[in-house]
This record gives C-alpha cells, sequence and structure tokens, in this order.
C-alpha cells in the first residue's frame, strides 16, 4: 500500500497536476528578473508647455489636478532652461518623474528662443529619466515651439507625440499689433509729424496701456504674425520639413459665434472681432472662418500647413479634435486633452519562452506598450490544450516598466498554469487592454518537449 502511495504521488507531482517543473531544455534561456524604472510609470514623460506671457503655472489646476489625481502620475517639477543651464523646482516628496512643467525664461520671447530652451528640458529629462522620448504638450505659442522644435529636429527629435491646443500654427490675426507699435515708434522716433505728433503720441499711449504682460512689439508678436502680414517667421515654418514618426494631434477651438451673440456672451464678440481683425490681410472671407477668438480654425490645424497639404499622404499621421471653448479657456477642459496625451492603443511587442533561475519552471515573458500607468492595463493570458483553456489575470504587482534595446517597455513574467502539460502543444492567446478601453491582442504556440 505504502508503494502504490508513494507512486501515485509522484504521478501528481511529476506528471499530472503541475507539469511545468521538470527539466527543460537547455536551448531555452533563464529568465533574469526585471530591473523597474524606479523613476518612471510611463514610458514617455510628459513635458507642459506655456504659451504667449504666461508661466508654468497655468497648468496648475486641471492638467495637474487630472495627471496626479485621475492617473495617480507624479509632478517631477517645474523646468527653468536659462543660459546659465536648467534647474528643476522639485514638486513634491514622490520618486516618479512622469510629467514635467516648463517656465520659458522670457515669456515673450522669440519663436527660436523658446526653441533653444526646450532643446535643453528635452536633453535634460532624457538624461534624467532614462526615457529615449517625451510627449509634448503645448498651449498656443507652446505648441508653436514645439513643432518648430521638431523642424529643427527631424531625424533626432526624440518626440513620441505632439499635442498643440489653440496654437497659432499659421500666425494670428491679433499680432498684426505688432506692425502698427513699431510704426508709432518710429514716427515718435524721427519726430518729424509735424501738428500730427501730439495724435500720435496719444495712440502710442493708449497703445502702452492695452498691452499688458505683453508688449506689441515683442519678438514672440514678432513671430506670430500671419504670412500676409509680414510674417516671414511663420511662412518659412510652416513649409519647412516635418519628422513622419510623431503623432500630430490638433486641439482647436471652434465656437459658435452665432450662438454666443445671441446670448449676448462675450466669447462672441473676441471671436467677432477675431475676424473682423481677420480682413485685414485675408478679405471678407475671413468673416466666414471660425476661431477661438484669437486664432483661426485653420492657423490651429496642423493639417492646414502648406507642407502637409502639399503630399495627402503626409496629413495621415495627424488627427485634429474640436473644442467649443474661446482660447483663454481650452485649458479648462484639460482633462479630455490630458487623456489625449496618453490615450492610445497598446501595442504588443514580443512574447517568448524561458526557464526560471532554477532551470526547471517554464515562463511566458510578454512585452507591449502602453502610455498609462502599469495599475490602468490588464493583462490575461488563455492558456489552451486539448480544449481544456486556463486564463490568467496577471497582477500590476507583477508588470514593470523595464529598459530594453527597444526603449521603455513593460514586462511580465507568467508561469504556465497547474494542469497544463508543457510536453504537449499549448497555444497562448493573450489580451492586453487599458483603462480608456483600447486593446490588442497576440498569439503564442508552444511546441512541447
Amino acid at each position: 500500500m505504502k508503494s502504490i502511495i508513494i507512486a501515485i504521488v509522484t504521478l501528481l507531482v511529476f506528471g499530472g497536476c503541475s507539469s511545468t517543473k521538470m527539466a527543460l531544455p537547455e536551448y531555452l534561456p533563464i529568465y533574469e528578473a526585471a530591473r523597474p524604472s524606479n523613476v518612471l510609470q510611463i514610458p514617455y514623460p510628459i513635458l507642459l508647455l506655456h504659451g504667449l506671457g504666461q508661466k508654468a503655472s497655468v497648468w496648475d489646476k486641471d492638467a495637474i489636478e487630472f495627471y496626479e489625481h485621475d492617473l495617480n502620475l507624479q509632478h517631477a517639477g517645474i523646468l527653468r532652461p536659462s543660459r546659465k543651464g536648467i534647474s528643476l523646482d522639485k514638486k513634491g516628496t514622490g520618486r516618479y518623474m512622469d510629467f514635467f512643467t516648463v517656465q520659458f525664461s522670457n515669456p515673450t520671447d522669440s519663436v527660436e528662443g523658446w526653441t533653444k530652451e526646450l532643446e535643453q528640458c528635452i536633453q535634460f529629462v532624457r538624461e534624467k529619466t532614462g526615457a529615449d522620448k517625451v510627449i509634448l504638450i503645448g498651449y498656443s505659442m507652446g505648441g508653436l515651439t514645439g513643432r518648430h522644435y521638431l523642424t529643427k529636429h527631424v531625424n533626432d527629435h526624440h518626440v513620441q507625440r505632439l499635442i498643440t491646443i489653440g496654437s497659432p500654427h499659421q500666425g494670428s490675426a491679433f499680432a498684426k499689433v505688432y506692425n502698427w507699435k513699431t510704426a508709432l515708434n518710429k514716427s515718435l522716433k524721427e519726430g518729424n509729424q509735424g501738428l500730427l505728433t501730439p495724435v500720435i503720441e496719444q495712440v502710442a499711449e493708449l497703445v502702452r496701456k492695452a498691452e499688458k504682460d505683453v508688449p506689441f512689439d515683442a519678438p514672440a508678436v514678432r513671430d506670430l504674425r500671419r504670412a500676409q502680414d509680414g510674417g516671414w517667421f511663420i511662412e518659412k515654418s510652416g513649409n519647412r520639413e516635418h519628422p513622419l514618426d510623431v503623432e500630430y494631434i490638433s486641439v482647436i477651438g471652434d465656437v459658435d459665434i452665432m450662438k454666443e451673440l445671441s446670448e449676448l456672451n462675450q466669447t462672441g464678440v473676441k471671436e467677432l472681432l477675431r475676424r473682423i481683425m481677420g480682413i485685414l490681410g485675408l478679405g471678407v472671407e475671413s468673416l466666414f472662418e471660425g476661431g477661438d477668438g484669437v486664432v483661426s480654425a485653420s492657423s490651429q490645424t496642423i493639417n492646414d500647413l502648406p507642407w502637409f497639404r502639399s503630399q495627402p499622404g503626409r496629413q495621415r499621421i495627424s488627427q485634429t479634435i474640436k473644442l467649443s471653448s474661446v482660447h483663454e479657456e481650452h485649458l479648462r477642459n484639460s482633462n479630455e486633452i490630458q487623456k489625449l496625451s496618453l490615450e492610445d492603443q497598446p501595442e504588443f511587442k514580443g512574447a517568448e519562452f524561458y526557464r526560471d533561475a532554477t532551470g526547471n519552471t517554464l515562463l511566458l515573458v510578454i512585452e507591449y506598450t502602453d502610455y498609462l500607468p502599469k495599475n490602468e492595463c490588464k493583462v490575461s493570458i488563455d492558456f489552451m490544450q486539448a480544449g481544456m483553456k486556463k486564463q490568467v489575470i496577471v497582477s500590476p504587482n507583477d508588470i514593470f516598466l523595464v529598459k530594453t534595446a527597444s526603449g521603455l517597455l513593460k514586462q511580465c513574467a507568467v508561469n504556465i498554469p497547474i494542469g497544463i502539460d508543457i510536453s504537449s502543444t499549448m497555444d497562448c492567446s493573450i489580451t492586453i487592454k487599458n483603462a480608456f478601453g483600447r486593446q490588442c491582442t497576440a498569439n503564442k504556440t508552444w511546441r512541447g518537449l
């Protein structure tokens, strides 16, 4: 009887209940435990770029709240580039550096000036996080700066995705005030206007009062002029080559002017003024073009740039999202905008069979990419053999963001479930689904021993 019991136990251990522990062929590599990133929860850190005359604090409310509270990401702090280098005003006590806000040294500097500082920021973030690429989200002139950076680094940009919000890619009609201000300054400097001098001085004083935090003759305003208003920078930028391996997203404002005017809202007044300003250079047809009160809809749309329009195939790499708010209110829709920054379908990168450290346990190692932190993604595997199916749902604690030759990838090592005979063929159906409802599937077959 004793010998029978021993035989039954031996059969259960080595031939029945769990066949994952047995001598495995040496051609299977030994799996080395993952070394997860200790500074990132997502593969692409995010840089938030403010607009003309603004500070990094423009993102403080809605954007940061969404990332921190809804997705449990951590704000690394404020990047402050300058001619002397770059510094980071760290926020909070967390160890992760998932997203950064950028404070350009001069809020009214030229696009080129901001672009040079953005170069510093991207290099700094890559060095600190180990990430190969970043995601850029630029509000207004910040978005234009992000796109200009790409045209300067077509082959070495290190950007995965660019999201621009209300950005004047083809200029703004309001920037024509640069021409008026410089003309006034010239007249006052020359001092040969005779009886008109007092009038010109009064006009100049009115202009100064209207300027507030952004001088009308600032380099930024000069750069934001439309091509027809003398905007050489805008014209040149729109025709330059853009990298085709970047995901472009244009978030544009396009208000219903008739609705807003009928309700006597300031929104409608702002948009009407923008359209009237647009007549100066574009003609009466600009009255019928939508916009957000500061920038026309076409100017905000990357697809409408001359370089993208020159070949229809180039337009396939970008998408456009519409908001019904005016320029100054876009960030109140911040939750949707921030969701766009990380919304994407997970991408399966590969699955291979390994031996564990003992060399006797079979593991299925899965690699994939997803923009969301690991807690926002579900990985499940159906192991199928001879009409039997066993499902394993991977715990988020067993998913790691690891550095590989292909960049930062999510990785998990899964034990073959009890009851599966690894000496025989089995099929593995893999499903990866994130919190936004996007998913991908893949299959892997084990041929047996």
